[in-house]
């Protein structure tokens, strides 16, 4: 795996006018740098599970609440002084740079002696372990599914979910309805494609469809290859089709989509709620499948929770993870948020009963391929804009896929390459 050190680079900076004091910490108090603390929902969570494990512990936890624009800026900060929180939340964007600078605890043992692993989904600690050695455990995560309006579905006779690309472009072409003039009454489908990250996973989607991806695991860039430009010409034939928005921004589209718009989209599961505080009469008519490919779904987690190597108290802060990822802790989890949990049959029936479109996301979680380019964590806000714009010069300017990808390919070596 690749990390540039950019982390520790600023860390070494920072720490030179900081002066790397660290404050001491008391036996009966643990600190916590978490994400959107007092939000609705996952915040409530987080709240319940600091009360349990203060009153199962005598332990005192100290939010560091941190809203989620401000999360990274204020990890690097707090690392760089010296003060950083005995349990941080960290990603699989960040953790290669974090554990660069030295600053996480590896969990091997700890998840050995107590048997964490088979609390677990299979795969969920893949994307937060460098060298063999696991440095935090997933609490969320997303990946992005096939949703359809069931109603419009039935208009048009249409009895089965797409399971191929092909199908897929078939379906939408079908759906789409158009009035006497010609004008576009509801289209077929969404599919992101204006100049947004959002287009660079749509394709990344495409081309794990066709059987690649954007690196070969040993971080060297392939947006070149094959099946990438089959990804690519699969994009510009939906395009050109008529049967998807051109050109609309990604929170239109999905409000297109909940307003009845559009037939079908690959989005998250947070879109149910979406449509029901905005569509609550035709809610019922929306459901869910597996994306349209063999394969990998697209995502992974997007929050996860590791102890600080400078903790004066780490096997506390370990047991705080331990109870984040326990049967009890994570069972409640459904109840509170519309993200993913990673623990073993988290979702209890009655639970699944309340929200059967979440099925589909719960049988990827495990096995999603990271929307970063692996190898490249770091340099997600460098690779992502070239990519896209690769993908417009195909899809509006009609520059072959094979070209506009070669050029992508030269400019990504250029600027990220090992």
């Amino acid at each position: 795996m690749r990390f540039a050190g950019k982390l520790s680079a600023a860390l070494l900076a920072i720490g030179a006018v900081t002066g790397m004091t660290a404050p001491a910490a008391a036996d009966d108090q643990l600190s916590f740098l978490v994400v959107d603390y007092d939000a609705p929902g996952m915040g409530d969570w987080w709240q319940l599970l600091v009360k349990n494990y203060e009153s199962a512990t005598g332990i005192d936890v100290d939010p560091r609440n941190t809203p989620a624009r401000s999360y990274y800026e204020r990890l690097l900060l707090e690392a760089a002084s010296g003060t950083g929180a005995d349990i941080l939340t960290v990603n699989p964007n960040n953790i290669g740079e974090l554990h660069a600078a030295e600053q996480l605890q590896p969990l091997n043992e700890w998840i050995e002696r107590d048997g964490i692993t088979g609390l677990l989904v299979d795969g969920a600690t893949e994307s937060l372990t460098i060298d063999g050695v696991t440095y935090a455990l997933p609490i969320t995560g997303r990946t992005l599914q096939l949703i359809y309006n069931a109603c419009h579905f039935e208009e048009a006779g249409v009895e089965a979910v797409p399971t191929t690309p092909e199908e897929f472009l078939e379906l939408a072409k079908n759906l789409t309805v158009k009035d006497d003039s010609g004008r576009v009454t509801r289209y077929g489908a969404n599919m992101v494609n204006a100049n947004e990250d959002p287009t660079y996973e749509m394709l990344l989607m495409w081309s794990i469809a066709h059987g690649g991806s954007f690196s070969d695991g040993d971080g060297n860039f392939t947006v070149d290859s094959q099946p990438v430009i089959d990804g690519l010409n699969f994009m510009k034939a939906v395009y050109d089709s008529g049967a998807i928005p051109q050109g609309m921004a990604e929170t239109d589209l999905r409000a297109l989509f909940a307003t009845g718009g559009t037939a079908m989209t690959i989005d998250g599961q947070w879109q149910f709620p979406f449509i029901k505080s905005n569509n609550a009469e035709n809610y019922d008519c929306y459901k869910s499948a597996s994306h349209p490919w063999d394969g990998s779904a697209t995502g992974g987690v997007n929050m996860a929770l590791a102890v600080n190597a400078n903790s004066e108290n780490p096997e506390a802060a370990w047991e705080f993870i331990k109870m984040a990822v326990g049967q009890q802790m994570q069972s409640e989890f459904g109840n509170y948020s519309p993200y993913v949990p990673y623990g073993v049959n988290a979702m209890t029936d009655e639970q699944l009963a309340e929200r059967p479109f979440l099925q589909p996301w719960l049988d990827s979680i495990g096995t999603a391929h990271p929307i970063f380019i692996p190898g490249h964590e770091d340099d997600f806000n460098q690779t992502w804009p070239i990519i896209v714009d690769a993908i417009l010069l195909t899809l509006r300017e009609g520059v072959p896929a094979e070209e506009s990808l070669a050029q992508a390919q030269q400019r990504l070596v250029e600027c990220c390459a090992n």
